[in-house]
């Protein structure tokens, strides 16, 4: 059945079938595109930008394995009560209640997808930007002030947060913070050598054992750096195990 779904899903890409077929097939458990998030992160892109808004935020929150609740204290806060903003994010463009840009951002933050990709129906660019950081990112004024939120990030439930860096060369670049109960996943976008070295000095001043790796984006062609970070070898190899099939090579900090 598996198997059946990730071939319908191909088959939607190449044009084969509609939407309305794909979609009615599945049950709760939306297996294929956490595998092919995991595995052909191109060819996730390409099913996102062919699906409509409301199943392309619905594809993204199942590759992300994010409950309702989660997903909930991730965009509004720890004290929210609106229960009907989750799937309020799958209704038809029609009916869509409309969010603010800051939550779209966060959203697409949380995902890894540009923020046109969660606040556009129909045809998307294929292109990266930092749009999402625009509206939901916070700035730090070096990266040396990224030290103390990856210390806060140990032993703490998941939440994830984009941050922008203004490097001594007055490039800014951008980081993605998530941390879990067991791990800290960090990616860093637009770096140059420096502000490399200078996240790598900042994730090695903690306590963790660290992993990096270059990351495929959605967009053909755009790659970033991401680092794991857990008290245990163990922890690094679950989340290479499940979410990042495809990287052969990593590298020890």
């Amino acid at each position: 059945m598996k198997e059946d779904i990730l071939q319908l899903a191909l088959k939607f890409i190449h044009g084969e079938i509609d939407e309305i077929t794909y979609i009615s097939r599945h049950d709760r458990d939306w297996y294929e595109v956490k595998e092919l998030a995991a595995t052909d992160p191109i060819t996730f892109g390409i099913l996102l930008r062919k699906l409509s808004l409301p199943n392309r935020r619905r594809a993204l929150i199942q590759a992300f394995a994010l409950r309702t609740v989660e997903l909930r204290t991730l965009l509004l806060g720890d004290f929210s009560d609106s229960s009907s903003t989750i799937s309020d994010l799958y209704h038809p463009v029609k009916y869509r209640r409309r969010f603010t840009n800051e939550l779209l951002a966060q959203f697409g933050i949380i995902h890894r997808v540009p923020f046109d990709w969660v606040y556009k129906d129909g045809s998307v660019v294929e292109r990266w930007n930092f749009k999402n950081y625009d509206f939901s990112g916070i700035a730090l004024t070096c990266m040396e002030a990224i030290i103390p939120l990856l210390r806060m990030a140990e032993d703490r439930n998941r939440d994830v947060n984009g941050y922008v860096v203004q490097t001594s060369t007055d490039q800014e670049c951008y980081i993605r913070l998530e941390s879990r109960a067991d791990v800290v996943v960090v990616d860093l976008y637009q770096a140059d050598l420096l502000s490399l070295d200078q996240l790598m000095s900042a994730l090695k001043s903690t306590s963790f054992t660290w992993s990096g790796f270059i990351t495929q984006s959605v967009i053909p062609g755009y790659r970033y750096w991401t680092f794991i970070g857990a008290d245990h070898e163990s922890a690094i190899a679950r989340i290479m195990e499940t979410e990042f099939k495809y990287i052969q090579n990593t590298m020890r900090l």
